[in-house]
């Protein structure tokens, strides 16, 4: 390996680490592509299962939630839990900005909304940018 190919990992060793959250050394576990894929299924089972603590939570709490962090959603009167659910993910998935500043919301304190939300949304949050998460 060369000193142009090292140096150009580490730059992406760097951004993989800002990505993530902030954690001490000693906590950190770093996997290869290939495991991370093998592992894929458990982490899949392990996200749908957050999905459903999400759906559970109540409609008022996201209507809590959207506002505290003011996000630009509108939420009908005959919308369900579940369906504003899905309008607060996709508004996060297409703003980069907004997912990353609620990531640094949720890192620096709990909030106003639910234990339950805030620990899911910080669990998924956690995971955007990992490798073996992205969609294909």
């Amino acid at each position: 390996m060369k000193t142009h190919e090292l140096g150009r990992a580490l730059i992406e060793l760097a951004r993989a680490l800002q990505a993530g959250p902030s954690l001490d050394l000693k906590d950190i576990v770093l996997q290869s592509a290939t495991t991370a894929r093998q592992t894929s299924t458990t982490n899949i089972a392990v996200n749908l299962d957050t999905l459903i603590d999400l759906a559970r939570i109540d409609k008022s709490q996201w209507l809590a939630f959207i506002q505290e962090n003011a996000f630009p959603i509108e939420a009908r009167p005959r919308d369900a839990s579940r369906d504003i659910l899905g309008k607060v993910l996709r508004y996060l998935e297409e703003n980069a900005d907004a997912r990353a500043k609620l990531k640094e919301n949720v890192i620096r304190k709990t909030g106003q909304a639910s234990p339950e939300l805030m620990k899911a949304l910080s669990f998924l949050l956690r995971d955007s940018h990992d490798p073996a998460h992205k969609r294909d």
